[in-house]
């Protein structure tokens, strides 16, 4: 009976280790081998594609500015004193600056008087409808509505300066 006892108990011992060791297998795989095909790129405004927004008239400037942000957005509000230098920069050069929030217009204008962002056009849209994956993101359309550049995130200093040459040169 002890002879069977052991059997027993050897055969469940390595059930056990085999169980186990297929688990591991499993969840390393996930958690260190996934391919990352299965996670869409983030979405990002393509060159030359056409900007709906409602009630703008692209016409009327040469360059307008999208600031797209959110309230919320630690990035956003960290690149606040940018956009005031933007806004400043870019005054008398017939720039249009206008911010786009997904928030409704009483809410966007708070966030950006919280800021210190005063005297753009504010505009609500969902960031889908701009292809937009993530917040902030800068979109430059021309006077037909068309993207002509974009950035994404908070900028690094030279990608502000490479966002302020392009308007004002």
């Amino acid at each position: 009976m002890s002879k069977v006892k052991q059997k027993i108990e050897l055969t469940a011992n390595v059930l056990i280790i085999v169980v186990a060791v297929l688990l591991i297998g499993i969840l390393a795989q996930k958690y260190f081998f996934s391919s990352s095909s299965n996670i869409p790129p983030p979405k990002t405004p393509a060159i030359g594609n056409k900007i709906s927004l409602a009630d703008v008239d692209w016409s009327k400037s040469n360059q307008n500015v999208l600031l797209v942000l959110r309230k919320g957005c630690r990035y956003c509000s960290e690149s606040a004193e940018f956009y005031k230098n933007l806004i400043q920069q870019t005054q008398g050069k017939n720039v249009n600056i206008i911010a786009v929030l997904p928030q409704n217009k009483v809410e966007a204008e708070e966030y950006l008087k919280s800021l210190g962002i005063a005297g753009i056009e504010i505009r609500q849209s969902q960031l889908d409808a701009l292809e937009v994956g993530g917040t902030p993101t800068i979109i430059i359309v021309n006077d037909n509505g068309e993207i002509a550049n974009f950035w994404l995130g908070k900028l690094l200093p030279e990608k502000e300066v490479e966002v302020v040459n392009q308007l004002t040169s």
